[in-house]
């Protein structure tokens, strides 16, 4: 397979992933009645890492994994940590408080953009700085509760950007990792430490064990959602090693739409004018940044 078709079929997969993440919301939003946060996320996570044994068990190869290098299981542990951990727990919380499209659209914003100037040294420019600021413009738009005090913003839309700040790290942080695991391996050892994380987080916060509030209901929306973190897993750890971030970036700001469209179907939100403002100005300057990468590399 030569690099050409191999970056394409890393584009389509982050396209995909950004309908799988228009889809996700809605699982945290349901399971938000039954669990409390640590206890849903590891739920659900344990239920991805079962099915990802499951799909993946021959593309698994154990006696690698075990002579794995300290430093390859280091930036597994630590991709876990950073995406699952702490930048899933956020969203998840942010769902619960704020408007899955005010959410999306937060997370649209050019986050990994920004982390592959500052960490993988990608090309930056004037014109690209402009359009990461005027993003962060329509987050504003989104998060100031009251305009005549813009230092009151809502406590899920900062969630939200936190949340988007730790899962753009983690999926910049592919391309710390060698070519020792296949990306079917990466993301069954993300999702295995995932869970550990988050039982544990669970176990501190005294949360206790979710024994109560078990129905038909309930096993269907963590055998969904556990499905769509196989999904997210893989095509995330794929798409990565195949395009660079900033491009990846403003692919995934498809998301915020998809999202949008199933909070309506399934739940009846409607995004207020300003939250529209918000979110057309951070998807105009993905839109615009999409524009800026591909003239790059007609050029070359």
């Amino acid at each position: 397979m030569n690099k050409e078709t191999k970056h394409r079929q890393g584009v389509y997969s982050i396209i995909f992933l950004a309908v799988l993440y228009g889809i996700l919301p809605l699982i945290p939003r349901y399971l938000s009645t039954s669990f409390e946060v640590f206890q849903q996320v590891y739920l659900r996570m344990g239920t991805g890492f079962l099915l990802s044994l499951l799909f993946f068990h021959k593309q698994i190869d154990i006696k690698k994994i075990k002579k794995l290098p300290a430093k390859e299981w280091g930036v597994v542990a630590f991709r876990a940590f950073i995406y699952y951990f702490l930048g899933v727990s956020l969203f998840t919380q942010a769902l619960i408080l704020t408007k899955i499209s005010n959410v999306a659209f937060i997370g649209a914003i050019p986050m990994t953009g920004v982390l592959g100037f500052l960490l993988l040294k990608e090309k930056f420019n004037l014109k690209k700085a402009s359009l990461i600021l005027i993003s962060f413009l329509g987050v504003i738009f989104i998060s100031v509760q009251d305009f005549s005090n813009l230092f009151s913003f809502g406590k899920g839309e900062i969630l939200a950007l936190l949340s988007t700040l730790f899962v753009s790290l983690g999926f910049i942080s592919r391309r710390w990792q060698s070519d020792i695991l296949n990306d079917k391996e990466v993301a069954t050892l993300m999702l295995m430490f995932a869970t550990i994380f988050l039982f544990l987080g669970s176990v501190i916060k005294g949360e206790g064990l979710p024994l109560e509030n078990w129905h038909l209901g309930v096993f269907l929306a963590l055998l969904i959602g556990g499905l769509l973190n196989v999904g997210v897993s893989f095509l995330m750890n794929y798409g990565f090693a195949r395009v660079n971030a900033v491009l990846a970036s403003n692919l995934i700001a498809l998301e915020p739409i998809f999202a949008a469209i199933f909070a309506f179907i399934v739940f009846r939100e409607l995004p207020i004018p300003k939250e529209l403002i918000g979110g057309f100005i951070i998807l105009a300057s993905a839109i615009a940044m999409n524009r800026v990468e591909s003239n790059k590399k007609t050029f070359k």
